[in-house]
């Protein structure tokens, strides 16, 4: 099987290919500006745990680079459609009962903040600055602009997956080909560099992975121990939109207040509790300790770099704003501060430069 998924000419499609798909990224960037480069961006992230996962494959047992990368897509397709055969009913019914519930806790919500002057005055300037229907747009634009933006998510959702699967199919080839842009004399630094971009970035995708999967559990089980309703879809939220430290668990805790706000106010406070006390936990014991190889980068800036992205790229710029940040840190540390400034860092045991 190795010699055949390693044969030449199968490296010659994937390097047509590759280009292939690098041409219609360019093309994408110009189009589309920053947007296209953020979902390629993606496709590094999700070639980096392909490449990652296909490594563990190889410690298990000893083959080449495609087989093992084939082995790690053809199970992670087998555990996504059997995942999805056995966990699709309950969730595309608890998701189309989330939608439906959201509506009535934010009315719920709107009822006691009228009974307070001050909650008034404020949904009186809410309402003063919300847009009218007119101004919205009729029905058929609205249309025309979910169709449209449904059209860009899948083309994104390609691209990302063909960026994906290339570069990890061949990442040595295309790191070279970054290589060869810069000058002889500095060629083995900026590989040495793009290698540590690499591990690091593999470091956070294994570390915050980890972490998305203990909160889907612990939040799946402290929602069914408060008796909320739509544990599931509500826990399946926390774990993904952990993906983004610091605001997602925000985000996570939303629709679940919202949704015991009809259970009434003293759920409300349970399930307030119970993300304060997983995100505490995250913040304070697995995330120093899952995360201590992967990145030393100062939650003050962690957040200030997630507000700048998030307000000029939108939701797209927040979501990779970390990994980013993760690169960028790479960097701007071996190319900048050891490179022209001369100070050469100190790397202690757990991998944290200081």
């Amino acid at each position: 099987m190795d010699q055949v998924v390693d044969s030449p000419f199968v490296r010659r499609v994937l390097i047509v290919l590759g280009l292939s798909t690098g041409t219609i990224v360019l093309a994408l960037a110009a189009v589309h500006g920053l947007t296209a480069l953020l979902v390629t961006f993606a496709g590094v992230l999700l070639a980096v745990l392909l490449r990652s996962l296909a490594q563990l494959v190889q410690r298990w047992r000893p083959m080449g680079d495609y087989a093992a990368l084939a082995i790690v897509c053809t199970a992670l397709l087998t555990l996504v459609i059997g995942g999805g055969a056995l966990l699709a009913t309950p969730l595309q019914t608890q998701g189309a009962e989330l939608w439906d519930a959201l509506p009535q806790g934010v009315e719920r919500l709107r009822e006691q903040v009228e009974r307070w002057p001050l909650g008034q005055r404020f949904l009186a300037q809410v309402s003063d600055a919300a847009p009218t229907t007119a101004m919205a747009g009729s029905a058929a634009q609205r249309a025309v602009t979910v169709v449209s933006g449904g059209v860009s998510l899948v083309g994104y959702l390609v691209l990302l997956a063909f960026v994906g699967l290339f570069l990890a199919a061949e990442p040595g080839l295309y790191r070279r080909g970054v290589v060869r842009l810069f000058p002889v004399r500095t060629r083995a630094r900026i590989d040495q560099v793009l290698l540590e971009v690499g591990d690091r970035l593999q470091s956070w995708l294994l570390g915050r992975g980890m972490l998305m999967l203990g909160i889907a559990i612990a939040t799946w089980i402290g929602l069914l121990v408060l008796g909320i309703p739509l544990a599931l879809a509500l826990a399946v939220l926390a774990g993904l939109l952990t993906f983004i430290p610091n605001f997602g668990p925000v985000i996570a805790a939303v629709p679940a207040m919202l949704l015991a706000l009809l259970e009434g106010p003293t759920q409300v406070l349970y399930v307030g509790l119970l993300y304060l006390g997983l995100q505490t936990v995250e913040s304070y014991t697995l995330e120093p300790y899952v995360m201590r190889k992967a990145d030393d980068l100062a939650p003050a800036l962690v957040i200030a770099w997630q507000l700048f992205l998030g307000v000029t790229l939108g939701t797209l710029g927040l979501i990779f704003a970390t990994p980013l940040l993760v690169v960028v840190t790479v960097l701007v540390q071996r190319f900048y501060i050891e490179d022209v400034l001369g100070d050469r860092l100190i790397t202690d045991a757990d991998g944290a430069s200081g």
